[in-house]
């Protein structure tokens, strides 16, 4: 059932400007490395208690806005010049907002109280946010495959499977009894499963991950399901770009790693080993982008993670959102969102509220694709031309993949052996 259309009105009007004002420059006593802040919005600046999920959205003009769930609603903040973030809106609800994703020019917010919200941004350049439709129910996370244009909700048990065909009236058709705590769904352009909707569920404390055919939505079956050693609750995961590994968090192990699965073969995934920032801080939602794995550990905030070898990650940069302690517990970061294209990095904490920053100086070490001379995800011809253009003695050019103070043929069979998308 569902409510009638409604506007949310700006119930922050003039808080933008306040926003501006209090945001918090430089690193502002949090310890980090490699990573810097931008800015940074606390709850209070919010009006609210607590904050828990983060995603984001880019208008078709580029510019970039930050989600935030609160424990009064969801929160929009503009972050396109990350140093002066100014809040657009919150989208009240009587509960919190805990999860929220984005399909076209809609965001999809629930908690597992609901209600269920769908807010069209459309207009978010020009500061509206409008609430238009209210679902009865509620559900702990939610993933969207915007190449298929189906949401897939985890209950905590189900998951439930509906068309946003119609996106501002979902339709429920079908659902998965297994257990779901989160999930992240794509669709296979080549390979053996090119074609193939594939869903990878995170079956809490079943202590498995599980592999779910979807794409026929009256036959969803199962394909392959996996654990590792010392499982108690398995809590969400992401793939790597090439999908042969899925990196995968625990949220009750008391052993602080991050778990990594072999998922070529999807009827035989298996554990390959895993990795750790050796603090025993509580590891959350991680998000894979360009080789490098960003995940908040509750207490000890953001790590980033260089996974150019995709089964021995290095950590490369931190940023603590939560200085008081190291600690397990549940308190500090709850995620992230590293999938903006400028870059800028947002990171959502429970008691902090939103931290802009900036991970480019992380993102430096250990370049996952040195060859990728004009950073444009590719190795291609005009990182060829522009290796050539440097050819002979060049000391520092970065062209020098070997170091030798020239850039020669050592450094094009390089690039060659690089040619393609980068990792």
């Amino acid at each position: 059932m569902t409510s009638g259309p409604m506007n949310s009105g700006c119930v922050l009007a003039g808080w933008a400007c306040v926003a501006l004002l209090t945001a918090m420059p430089a690193s502002a006593g949090f310890p980090a490395k490699n990573v810097s802040l931008y800015a940074h919005l606390s709850v209070q600046d919010f009006n609210a208690e607590f904050a828990e999920d983060c995603w984001g959205y880019v208008s078709p003009s580029g510019r970039e806005y930050a989600i935030i769930g609160l424990s009064t609603g969801t929160g929009f903040v503009e972050i396109t010049d990350p140093t002066n973030p100014a809040i657009i809106d919150v989208v009240l609800t009587p509960n919190q907002g805990r999860d929220m994703k984005v399909f076209g020019h809609y965001v999809y917010s629930s908690s597992d109280a609901g209600p269920f919200h769908i807010i069209d941004v459309e207009e978010i350049d020009h500061g509206n946010v409008t609430l238009v439709n209210t679902l009865e129910g509620g559900t702990h996370n939610i993933a969207i495959n915007e190449q298929s244009g189906f949401l897939y909700l985890s209950l905590g048990g189900p998951m439930v499977v509906v068309s946003l065909a119609d996106p501002v009236n979902p339709e429920l058709v079908a659902i998965w009894e297994g257990q779901a705590h989160d999930a992240q769904v794509v669709t296979y352009t080549e390979g053996p499963y090119a074609g193939r909707e594939i869903a990878f569920l995170f079956a809490g404390s079943s202590h498995n991950v599980d592999i779910v055919d979807v794409t026929d939505k009256s036959d969803l079956f199962l394909v392959g399901s996996t654990t590792y050693p010392n499982a108690a609750y398995t809590h969400q995961g992401w793939l790597s770009a090439d999908r042969r590994y899925l990196y995968v968090s625990d949220e009750l192990d008391d052993i602080q790693r991050t778990n990594i699965l072999d998922v070529s073969d999807l009827s035989n995934p298996f554990p390959v080993g895993e990795f750790t920032t050796g603090l025993p801080s509580t590891d959350h939602n991680l998000y894979v982008r360009d080789g490098f794995v960003f995940e908040a550990n509750y207490t000890s905030g953001l790590r980033v993670f260089n996974a150019c070898d995709p089964v021995n990650p290095v950590e490369v940069g931190f940023f603590d959102t939560y200085p008081a302690n190291d600690d397990p517990g549940f308190s500090g970061a709850w995620s992230s969102y590293p999938f903006f294209p400028s870059g800028t990095v947002i990171v959502s904490d429970r008691s902090g509220g939103l931290f802009i920053l900036d991970v480019s100086a992380a993102l430096a070490v250990g370049d996952c694709c040195p060859a990728d001379l004009d950073d444009d995800g590719n190795v291609g011809i005009l990182d060829l031309l522009s290796l050539l253009a440097a050819w002979g003695p060049n000391l520092g050019h970065p062209a020098d993949f070997d170091g030798d103070g020239a850039v020669g043929i050592t450094d094009l069979l390089t690039l060659l052996a690089d040619w393609g998308p980068c990792p």
